[in-house]
C-alpha cells in the first residue's frame, strides 16, 4: 500500500488546487475584477501554482 502513497498525495494536492482555483475564479467573477488583456484565468492559475510550489516540502 505504501507504493500508492505518493500517488494519493499527488491526487489530493491536485483536487485541492483545482478547488482553490475555481473558488478564486468565482470570487473574482463576483467582484467584477478583470486582468488586462483577458488573462484573468491564466493569472489566477499562476498565483495558485506559485503558492502551491512555495508550500511544497
Amino acid at each position: 500500500m505504501s507504493a500508492f502513497k505518493p500517488l494519493w498525495i499527488a491526487f489530493r494536492a491536485a483536487v485541492l488546487a483545482t478547488a482553490v482555483f475555481w473558488v478564486v475564479l468565482f470570487i473574482v467573477d463576483k467582484i467584477g475584477w478583470q486582468a488586462p488583456l483577458g488573462l484573468t484565468e491564466q493569472l489566477v492559475f499562476f498565483v495558485v501554482f506559485f503558492f502551491g510550489v512555495l508550500m511544497a516540502k
